[in-house]
């Protein structure tokens, strides 16, 4: 009796295909199996790249965890062993260090004078020198009074802005 391909539901189809890749599928359910992917484009797809996947685990070779690790371990046992020298890794002269120590002084030592030494009036001066000059205040507060002024302790330029008081309605 010939059968067809609807024979196959699409999850049967699908475990005839895997037992087909493993060697399973007996040739009836193979002839089946065939009439279902020739009606079925995608499903034929499918079964070829799924041949794809399995041709390439077969081709792997098989490595014996066991002797490469047998190879491996005294390698690592060498490396990890520690170190017979001691002391440091860069080795200076002693005037080399005496040196670099004055150095270091000298500079903490420049950078204490600086800021104790300076005093309010000589940042006052700096600030003045690189003070900017306001031109002109825009605000959009009704009735306000722009006041501009140099802050003479910091330097800095301050712009004040107060709101005044309405002008009461002259009356005839």
């Amino acid at each position: 009796m010939p059968s067809h391909s609807t024979d196959l539901s699409p999850s049967e189809a699908q475990l005839a295909m895997s037992r087909l890749l493993d060697g399973e599928l007996s040739p009836d359910d193979a002839d089946r199996l065939h009439a279902f992917l020739d009606e079925n484009p995608d499903a034929m797809d499918w079964v070829e790249s799924n041949q794809l996947i399995h041709d390439s685990e077969n081709t792997a070779p098989f490595i014996d965890v066991e002797s490469v690790w047998k190879d491996i371990e005294p390698v690592l046992e060498d490396r990890t062993q520690a170190p017979t020298k001691s002391g440091t890794f860069l080795h200076f002269p002693v005037l080399f260090k005496t040196l670099g120590f004055a150095a270091a002084f000298t500079l903490f030592a420049s950078i204490l004078w600086t800021s104790f030494v300076s005093s309010p009036e000589t940042n006052t001066e700096r600030y003045a020198a690189s003070a900017s000059v306001v031109e002109f205040v825009d605000t959009e507060i009704p009735d306000a009074s722009p006041v501009v002024y140099t802050d003479e302790a910091s330097g800095w330029t301050v712009v004040w802005v107060s709101e005044m008081d309405p002008m009461p309605e002259e009356t005839s």
